[in-house]
């Protein structure tokens, strides 16, 4: 049996310190600091801009607008890591330019976005923005309008 647990409070290290004191002995424990990889927050917001673009030019749909970014701006960042560009130029580089586009805009054909850390989102996100700020004004998603 495995458990883990993500400690940001009190009561959640008080809910570890239970759940060691009752595991069956022997057990191995790591603990090591929580880092997020990416925010929820900024995940809301790609998906909040690709439906913004989508509805201001009506040149595509919202996963049509994501496998555009995903392709042009995603791509580059994660190119970065040699683990990907293999992955990408040994299954997707190849392909045809509509074909990119179609793998890219499918939620769980190609992963790009998921891969990415915070660092990397933010990079990804300010592309964004400044790719359509001449044609859409991107708005965060509380944001009075």
């Amino acid at each position: 049996m495995t458990i883990q647990h993500t400690i940001k409070n009190e009561y959640q290290r008080g809910e570890a310190v239970l759940s060691v004191t009752d595991a069956e002995l022997p057990f191995a424990m790591t603990i090591k600091p929580y880092k997020k990889n990416r925010s929820q927050e900024q995940n809301r917001l790609s998906h909040a801009w690709y439906a913004q673009v989508a509805a201001t030019l009506r040149e595509d749909t919202a996963a049509g607008v994501k496998g555009y970014c995903k392709l042009h701006f995603g791509v580059p960042i994660l190119r970065e890591d040699p683990d990907f560009s293999e992955v990408y130029d040994a299954t997707i580089k190849t392909l045809s330019y509509e074909q990119k586009i179609l793998i890219m805009s499918h939620p769980d054909l190609f992963p790009v976005t998921s891969l990415m850390k915070t660092g990397q989102l933010s990079l990804y996100l300010e592309q964004i923005q400044q790719h359509y700020a001449d044609r859409v004004q991107l708005h965060f998603p509380d944001e009075p309008r």
